[in-house]
């Protein structure tokens, strides 16, 4: 145990063991136990599996039910980027499928779900994943759904759902755990990775899923790959900030006696837009949170001295998001803004002067 937890083996029950005994963590086992020819038993690390195929399907088929921040599309997005953190450098292909059965079935599940590693509520065991083979459960991943699962949040406020991912589908290509202090497939959580479009596997797992693989052709030892290759990958969002330890200002308007500037639908979700605050509207029908989020830092860019918008509205054609104040326009790539922006909205063909009276018009 210390020595999968990067401790000093010092097989002593001491006080940094008795914490790494509570750090939550996979539950599939560091090492199995076998029998030896002499018919005594041993532990040895598990044996080392792979896919034959390299083009593999994934289905998350059941969500997390009592989170309130994590809808549905941002569960898959977060799937999505989880598996080509992995296909990036291998050469391994992964496509969603929307239903029946597919190669890497995820599901959010709790306590005993007869699969021999029930969960054992929140801490302790927060996922599982099986290793290639002939089993039906093959590269199968369960997460406990009695975890506070998040994404982009503090440390302290839940277990990462990218993080965990990204380990537990190395289990679903082949990768065991080891006891490297960098390694993604450390068996103990570590907490939130960084940003899933720019996580960058550390070198001792690339080396490990090459040995199992080989290299993807697109991918050197030391660049990320082209990651033109998914025609059109899902939009991953930020969430707004965790509003109970935000305090907000006293002009925040209250959502069930005010009218709205603008209202939008971005990636099939509402935005209501008031002053320099909007609430979000997921696709379930459910409000990320009921206080209001500030603009500015969702979408970082628009200026500092952001008092309303006029509208806002998602194109169509590359879901790109377009706001509009007066007598400027800035056009955003999911949460950042596009090099060369604010302009001015006779791009448009529209006056530089009654830019709202001309929209409310319209």
């Amino acid at each position: 145990m210390q020595k999968y937890g990067g401790l000093e083996e010092t097989g002593v029950l001491d006080e940094d063991t008795l914490v790494l005994m509570k750090t939550p963590r996979c539950s599939l086992p560091d090492v199995t136990e076998s029998e030896s020819l002499s018919g005594r038993r041993r532990r040895t690390l598990p044996s080392q599996t792979k896919w034959s195929k390299r083009h593999l399907s994934w289905r998350v088929r059941t969500f997390p039910k009592e989170s309130h921040l994590l809808g549905r599309d941002t569960v898959r997005a977060l799937m999505y980027y989880a598996l080509k953190v992995w296909s990036d450098i291998a050469p391994l292909n992964f496509h969603e499928v929307a239903g029946g059965e597919a190669d890497i079935q995820v599901d959010f599940t709790k306590a005993d779900h007869n699969d021999g590693y029930p969960f054992d509520g929140p801490g302790g065991t927060v996922a599982h994943a099986f290793y290639p083979g002939d089993r039906f459960t093959a590269g199968d991943t369960h997460f406990d759904d009695d975890e506070a699962w998040t994404f982009r949040s503090p440390e302290a406020h839940g277990m990462d759902l990218f993080a965990v991912a990204v380990h537990e589908f190395g289990h679903a290509i082949g990768l065991a755990h080891t006891s490297a202090i960098e390694s993604i497939m450390r068996p103990y959580y570590q907490g939130p990775v960084g940003d899933p479009l720019k996580y960058n596997l550390p070198y001792e797992d690339k080396v490990r899923v090459w040995q199992l693989y080989g290299v993807r052709d697109s991918v050197s030892h030391t660049d990320r790959p082209d990651t033109s290759r998914s025609a059109d990958p899902p939009v991953l969002l930020d969430l707004p900030e965790n509003k109970s330890t935000v305090p907000l200002d006293r002009d925040a308007p209250d959502r069930c006696s005010t009218h709205f500037d603008a209202v939008a639908q971005i990636r099939g979700e509402a935005f209501f837009f008031k002053g320099k605050y909007f609430w979000r509207l997921t696709r379930e029908k459910h409000l990320v949170s009921l206080r209001p989020a500030q603009i500015q830092r969702f979408w970082r860019g628009l200026p500092a001295n952001l008092d309303s918008l006029d509208a806002v509205y998602e194109r169509p054609g590359d879901h790109k998001i377009v706001f509009f104040r007066g007598a400027k326009y800035w056009m955003f790539k999911d949460n950042n803004v596009e090099e060369g922006y604010p302009r001015p909205i006779s791009d448009f063909g529209l006056p530089t002067e009654g830019g709202r009276r001309l929209r409310l018009a319209a």
